[in-house]
């Protein structure tokens, strides 16, 4: 599978170098209040593909950021949960509570008494 992308990634570079060099010609591109850029073809796609690359990135990054402060606070939850539950008092007895008796529904084979 790696030797497959790997050749993707040799052909599209060709692919995209050969573009390059066919496409040196000088061209024109105005913009606002009369200002106008000389440059090879090229060089404004490129600009135009890294213009469009930082604009996908912003509109992401709130997003993204949510998710990491979301994933942080879960985080911290659970360690709390397993703090308290380590740390916890058991039934009486000394015995732990019936719900964690309970083995979970993913155990193979047979379960021990249900409570």
């Amino acid at each position: 599978m790696r030797l497959v992308a790997w050749i993707i990634r040799i052909v599209l570079f060709a692919l995209l170098f050969v573009l390059a060099l066919r496409n040196t010609d000088d061209a024109t591109l105005q913009l606002f209040f009369g200002a106008v850029w000389h440059a090879p073809l090229i060089l404004i796609l490129l600009a135009a593909f890294a213009l469009g690359i930082v604009a996908g990135l912003a509109a992401i990054a709130p997003g993204l950021m949510r998710q990491r402060m979301e994933v942080a606070r879960l985080r911290r939850a659970l360690n709390d949960a397993r703090a308290k539950a380590s740390a916890g008092p058991s039934g009486p007895g000394g015995n732990p509570p019936p719900e964690a008796q309970v083995p979970p529904y993913n155990v193979i084979g047979p379960s021990g008494p249900r409570v």
